[in-house]
């Protein structure tokens, strides 16, 4: 095998796939779409993926949602995302299944074109009402930005993904274990985000007068009594040689917004010393800080921290923003 050969189980299930394996279609789409174990190919990936959604496989109908949601590999459509999204509830996704009811504001019923029907995507994608806490640097609110029930999806979600938090050493740009931040993470990269997780991001988009294809994958992170993110910046400083790298590539951190997913503990307030402003959000509620001007000036007055909860468990959807469109995985 030539050394730009694909690796045999790529090979292994183009074969199957050719022959009509739904399995080896889907995966061998998200191999392909990703590039881990497999040449990086996103659109032949895409359509993979695709080509399985429409002969009934439900994981490649609900991810094939999600690109089409984003407007990745394929122009993006909030109408064929949910499309897709029936699809894959019909098909047996639970997932999808979820996402329609929480979308719908239905029950358990099982019918998925009518909850699909009932989806009203204008409180997604229209600013939503916001309240300035501060003016600049600009710090934003937005009061009910998500339902209970959605909240507690996101985290049943983030569960199963948990690993201990890693930070990036400013020095080699390598992700590693720091004191800075003493709790968990749920990452959440594009095969394993989902319809309802992007129109979050649209919302947050909508929000804060930003583009939603600036924004990074999220993740979500649990606090426990006593762990925190001690005081740090957002934005990444130019003048560390390892994040200047990343500035070139990806463009700069200008904006954070957290999502509270509920608010049953004391303490662990959201603190932004400089400018004097300890922030606990309820649930549902979104946060919104800007931490570099449009052109990617840092402000080191949003230096901040998430204050360790006294008891309880602290759950945040965290969303980074850059200053330029995003390639899905390039950051």
């Amino acid at each position: 095998m030539s050394d730009d050969a694909a690796p045999e189980p790529i090979e292994a299930l183009a074969r199957s796939a050719s022959s009509g394996d739904l399995r080896a279609m889907g995966e061998g789409g998200r191999l392909l779409l990703t590039g881990k174990q497999a040449p990086h190919l996103p659109q032949e990936g895409a359509r993979l993926l695709a080509d399985a959604a429409r002969l009934g496989d439900a994981a490649a109908a609900e991810l094939t949602g999600v690109l089409l949601a984003g407007g990745f590999f394929a122009p993006q459509s909030w109408r064929l995302a949910l499309d897709y999204l029936q699809l894959a509830a019909e098909a047996g996704s639970e997932r999808a299944r979820a996402q329609l009811r929480l979308l719908a504001g239905a029950g358990a019923i099982g019918d998925w074109a009518g909850l699909r029907s009932g989806v009203d995507l204008a409180p997604w994608t229209r600013p939503p009402a916001v309240r300035t806490l501060h003016e600049s640097p600009r710090v934003l609110v937005v009061p009910g930005f998500a339902s209970a029930e959605i909240c507690d999806w996101i985290v049943d979600q983030a569960r199963p993904r948990l690993a201990r938090a890693e930070v990036q050493d400013p020095r080699t740009g390598l992700t590693i274990m720091g004191a800075t931040r003493t709790n968990r993470v749920a990452n959440f990269e594009l095969t394993d985000t989902s319809v309802l997780n992007l129109l979050i991001q649209a919302r947050i988009a909508a929000a804060a007068g930003l583009e939603p294809r600036t924004m990074e994958a999220f993740a979500v992170l649990p606090y426990a009594p006593g762990e925190q993110a001690s005081e740090h910046f957002d934005y990444l400083d130019p003048a560390v040689p390892a994040y200047a790298q990343d500035i070139a590539r990806f463009g700069q951190r200008i904006a954070t917004a957290l999502l509270y997913l509920n608010d049953d503990y004391e303490g662990g307030e959201t603190a932004f010393p400089e400018l004097g402003l300890d922030h606990r959000g309820a649930k549902g509620d979104v946060l919104i800080f800007f931490s570099a001007d449009p052109q990617g000036r840092p402000d080191p007055r949003t230096v901040h921290a998430g204050r360790p909860p006294l008891s309880g468990e602290k759950w945040v959807l965290s969303q980074f923003v850059r200053d330029r469109p995003m390639t899905p995985g390039s950051a």
